[in-house]
């Protein structure tokens, strides 16, 4: 999952609340045998902040789900019980009609707002301010599709400003502007989590693992991994491979 500048990985059921303008994608990879068409794969939820403000001139109570609402900017991710009471409201509430899913979202932000500290976490950086400009997050998912799409491969930032029809150095400007981080420091970011996936999910060797996700010096892959997950790929594998 990829929020703002921050990237962190997601599992089934995971429940999050992202502020208006917050950049995000969920990036799955799909096994050759996987349906390339999951039904019900995601269930989302729009809430349009100034219906909130609104209610909250009537309803000085709603006030604090406008703080909720700010705190989205940060990208709230849930965890525990809260993540799985929210995700069974949600699942429930597209069969639900006028009265019953109004009450619906406010349990939800009822959930948010009550969660213990231990069953959230937010995933961007405080500080990160996003940017709303027409069709930012349309040209920022056709990038990261490109980065992944070609993952293993070799990367430039020609190459991807093309596929969004803009030159180099004004995609270079405006990716930093919409996700926080520069270019190159992405894509070291998607390729690190092809690698994290691939050492949980298969037994290929460390060194092929490192290839498919295109780094092609073994010291860098190191540094970078650990710069990231805070360990080693054989620990990481180690820890987490089932």
């Amino acid at each position: 999952m990829m929020a703002g500048d921050g990237m962190v990985p997601f599992a089934p059921g995971q429940v999050s609340l992202l502020g208006s303008n917050v950049p995000h994608n969920w990036i799955s990879e799909i096994g050759p045998n996987e349906k390339t068409s999951i039904p019900n794969r995601d269930v989302a939820c729009q809430v349009l902040p100034n219906r909130i403000q609104a209610l909250a001139q009537i309803f000085p109570e709603a006030m604090q789900i406008l703080t909720l609402l700010r705190r989205g900017d940060q990208a709230i991710v849930l965890r525990g019980q809260s993540a799985g009471r929210v995700a069974s409201i949600l699942t429930a509430m597209g069969a639900h009609h006028d009265l019953d899913r109004l009450i619906d979202l406010l349990e939800i932000f009822r959930i948010f707002v009550q969660a213990p500290r231990g069953e959230w976490t937010t995933v961007v950086t405080p500080g990160y301010q996003p940017e709303a400009s027409p069709g930012m997050a349309e040209r920022v998912n056709q990038a990261l599709a490109y980065i992944k799409a070609h993952i293993g491969d070799c990367i430039t930032l020609e190459d991807v400003a093309a596929q969004v029809a803009m030159d180099p150095s004004s995609f270079s400007r405006f990716f930093k502007r919409a996700a926080g981080i520069n270019f190159s420091e992405m894509v070291c970011r998607l390729r690190t989590a092809r690698a994290s996936l691939l050492l949980v999910t298969t037994d290929l060797p460390i060194a092929q693992v490192r290839v498919m996700s295109g780094f092609r010096n073994a010291a860098n892959f190191n540094r970078r991994f650990k710069m990231e997950t805070g360990t080693t790929p054989r620990a990481y594998r180690q820890a987490h491979y089932h």
